[in-house]
């Protein structure tokens, strides 16, 4: 991500030695929040549940640099994890054999190799571990400001749960759902058992992520391609599975009249407030005070255990691929975490460029 004043690259690969993260643009003097941190990764760390895959990484981290004894000290601030609980064999006999869906082959065009890099590589999802520090910083910031980013999982496969479309929650709310392996404000059960249905057979199912940003002032971000929903949705496709970013209600805008999609203006105890908040708290691109809302949806996770029809590019042959290896039935509960450290990391900066 490179914002208006933060430049966060994200580095290594799935099975990599380690993976790590690089952050210029964090004021010197900035106390690091290790709870925001701590919380994120958790909350993205794969667990022994029926969505997850059955590798584990303990993702403890090091700062080794633009940190001292918990505190910027200006330079740019670079984070490692390592991996511990690498398998790269389960690739070994397909290792030219591009997985559908995956940035497989668009990878091997893209650097001129003829194999599959173990694990998906820099593609994996593995990568948000590090993203996740980075979004952990960004949030302490945030937190220090009356700012809060809250992401929580809204639908899984065809299960839905509590959308902000019903109703935007309440920070607690959020934050109790976020206690929770399957991060869900309601219907968890049809959601595990949608995950349940498509693991006994092999398969995968993906859902959606809804993101609540409480706190954020009116008048961050500018029009067009510098506005705020611009930003947060460049820096939110940085997630692996991600395929649609809606605002507020969204597509379903586009079946409604002007007359039912306009949010009316009123005063309340002295401030403006929008009466509805169909436009998810951002007009032209600039917020305006009113809780910024999105929702995510991610793909299915491709790699599944059921037969595929793939090529080998090194054969020029059509194959059939049964995949192997550990991967999740679901990310979507574990994405939730990659998602709110995406939109932290877009709204923060925004907030830091206009001196906020």
């Amino acid at each position: 991500m490179k914002g208006d004043v933060l430049d966060v690259e994200v580095y290594g690969a799935s099975h990599a030695k380690a993976i790590g993260v690089k952050i210029k643009g964090i004021p010197a003097g900035t106390v690091i929040d290790g709870d925001a941190i701590d919380g994120l990764l958790s909350r993205r760390r794969a667990v022994r549940a029926p969505w997850s895959t059955p590798r584990i990484e303990k993702d403890e981290y090091l700062f080794t640099s633009g940190v001292r004894d918990g505190v910027t000290d200006g330079d740019t601030i670079e984070a490692e994890i390592f991996n511990t609980d690498v398998r790269s064999g389960d690739y070994g006999e397909f290792m030219n054999v591009p997985r559908p869906s995956h940035a497989d082959y668009a990878a091997m065009v893209k650097d001129g190799t003829r194999e599959v890099a173990p694990g998906g590589g820099r593609f994996s999802g593995r990568l948000t571990a590090p993203l996740c520090i980075a979004g952990g910083i960004a949030e302490g910031i945030l937190k220090e400001k009356g700012i809060f980013v809250c992401a929580y999982v809204s639908s899984v496969g065809k299960a839905e749960g509590r959308s902000y479309k019903d109703g935007v929650p309440s920070k607690e709310e959020v934050l109790e759902a976020q206690r929770m392996p399957l991060p869900a404000i309601t219907n968890s059960e049809e959601m595990l058992e949608e995950i349940m249905r498509a693991a006994s057979s092999g398969d995968s199912v993906g859902g959606t992520v809804e993101c609540v940003v409480y706190g954020l002032p009116a008048g961050i971000g500018d029009s067009m391609t510098d506005g705020m929903e611009s930003a947060i949705a460049a820096s939110v496709y940085g997630v692996p599975a991600v395929k649609g970013v809606e605002f507020g209600d969204g597509f379903s805008l586009s079946r409604m009249r002007g007359s039912e999609a306009n949010d009316p203006f009123a005063y309340e105890n002295g401030k403006v407030v929008t009466l509805t908040n169909r436009s998810g708290g951002i007009n032209g691109g600039i917020t305006n005070g009113m809780p910024l809302t999105l929702r995510v949806a991610l793909r299915p996770t491709p790699s599944i255990a059921k037969e595929q029809r793939s090529v080998n590019v090194l054969t020029g042959e059509n194959v059939i691929l049964k995949i192997k290896g550990r991967h999740d039935a679901c990310i979507v509960p574990r994405a939730a975490a990659a998602v709110e450290s995406a939109v932290a990391l877009a709204v923060l900066d925004k907030i830091l460029a206009e001196g906020k």
